[in-house]
């Protein structure tokens, strides 16, 4: 089996009003106003997993700094998770700035079945500026389910792209430490923190955590996942495309490339996400 833990679609809407989108939500401009940008629908998704043999995607939002639109993005992976006969697994991108009104769209989303939060942007989103603690209320409401939280990870070095922001590994430990009991998936492998578990202070704060690849083939060698394993245990790596940022059949080969036993490549391939997943409390 094969899932990939990070893909993203958006209904017909972001296309047919992306102008008028693009100055509503300042994650969908930072993303999506270049004009290469892609945008996928479900069945764009559906015909790539046929196509790589992927046979279950997480689908998430992003950080949206706008409610409609974030309620636009919920409905539409919802909806097409609820007519994917268990193929696609939904997320639900929210603001934890908007208080209450998150809180109430988390809840709305997790009883139509929503199975975690994400994806989180928390630079662009403003969350750094209210020390974290706007997301307490969040971070209560998903322990008590067991659901994931996947947060964008920033490597401190390389190149620039768009969305890359500042939530470096610095930032993310900080995540941790406020929330250790919590789940997090944090996206593009942490913007490299599995790298520095082999300090002993800092494997041993990432008990609850998992790092996905999202992205990988445009952002590390793919050998990240050879050196992640070694570091931090293969049990804590989940494989993601990022879909339509690169594409699952072209993750997959890259991915192929890594001189990985079979138990390990099973492990980031499936059974890490799965028991990830399969844990939150309906």
């Amino acid at each position: 089996m094969i899932i990939d833990s990070l893909t993203h679609i958006l209904p017909k809407a972001f296309e047919n009003e992306k102008n008028k989108f693009l100055k509503k939500d300042r994650i969908f401009n930072c993303l999506f106003s270049n004009s290469t940008a892609k945008i996928s629908s479900v069945s764009d998704l559906y015909k790539s997993m046929t196509q790589s043999e992927v046979d279950k995607s997480v689908i998430a939002g992003f950080g949206w700094t706008d409610i409609s639109l974030a309620k636009l993005s919920n409905d539409y992976n919802l909806e097409s998770a609820n007519n994917s006969k268990g193929k696609l697994i939904p997320l639900c991108s929210i603001n934890p700035i908007w208080g209450k009104s998150a809180i109430i769209e988390l809840r709305r989303c997790y009883e139509l079945g929503a199975k975690g939060v994400g994806e989180l942007h928390l630079d662009t989103q403003g969350i750094f500026d209210n020390n974290l603690n706007c997301m307490d209320e969040i971070m209560d409401f998903t322990l008590s389910y067991n659901m994931p939280t996947i947060i964008h990870g920033s490597e401190p070095l390389g190149h620039l792209y768009p969305g890359k922001g500042i939530t470096s590994p610095e930032k993310i430990i900080k995540i941790i430490q406020k929330y250790p009991k919590n789940i997090f998936i944090f996206s593009h492998f942490g913007g490299g923190l599995p790298f520095y578990s082999l300090m002993p202070e800092i494997k041993c704060l990432l008990e609850n955590t998992f790092f996905d690849s999202a992205a990988f083939p445009y952002l590390y060698d793919s050998k990240v996942f050879k050196v992640s394993s070694i570091a931090l245990g293969e049990n804590k790596i989940l494989f993601a495309s990022d879909f339509p940022v690169t594409t699952q059949m072209y993750s997959l080969k890259k991915f192929s490339e890594v001189s990985l036993n079979n138990m390990e490549k099973k492990s980031i391939l499936s059974v890490n996400a799965d028991n990830i997943y399969s844990k939150v409390v309906n």
